[in-house]
């Protein structure tokens, strides 16, 4: 019983900060950017996103490559325990690729987070206007 217990104690990562950035028409690729904290004892992962009215959605990271701006897809984005993770333009990312429609600030996607503790939450993420001064990213 306890360990039944114990179990179903696991709780999804704290998410926050969750946002994509709007997209000058014609874009054909996006990233959703967040923080994720992990409040218990174990370490956790991302394992897999997902968003309706994309062709694909994948976990990247960015990463300068003898001076090269690359973009490597991770099977996994790591959390350790007691801390946290951030997605965020120039690191790690959730790529949406091939939306259906424009993406345009004031409209939200849903976007579903798994979880390597079997956990999965679904976040209405808020399409934003980026900041001015962000570095632009080009996929």
């Amino acid at each position: 019983m306890l360990l039944l217990t114990s179990v179903g104690a696991l709780a999804a990562p704290v998410i926050s900060d969750a946002w994509i950035p709007e997209q000058p028409p014609g874009a054909m690729a996006s990233a959703v950017f967040l923080t994720m904290k992990n409040t218990g004892d174990r370490p956790d992962a991302l394992i897999k996103a997902s968003a309706p009215g994309f062709k694909a959605v994948q976990m990247h990271k960015s990463v300068q490559v003898d001076g090269m701006h690359r973009m490597i897809e991770q099977k996994e984005i790591a959390i350790p325990a007691h801390g946290e993770t951030r997605l965020a333009p120039g690191g790690y990312h959730i790529m949406l690729i091939g939306p259906n429609k424009p993406l345009v600030a004031g409209d939200h996607v849903p976007v579903t987070l798994t979880f390597s503790d079997g956990t999965t939450e679904t976040l209405q993420v808020p399409i934003k206007k980026r900041p001015a001064m962000s570095g632009a990213m080009s996929h």
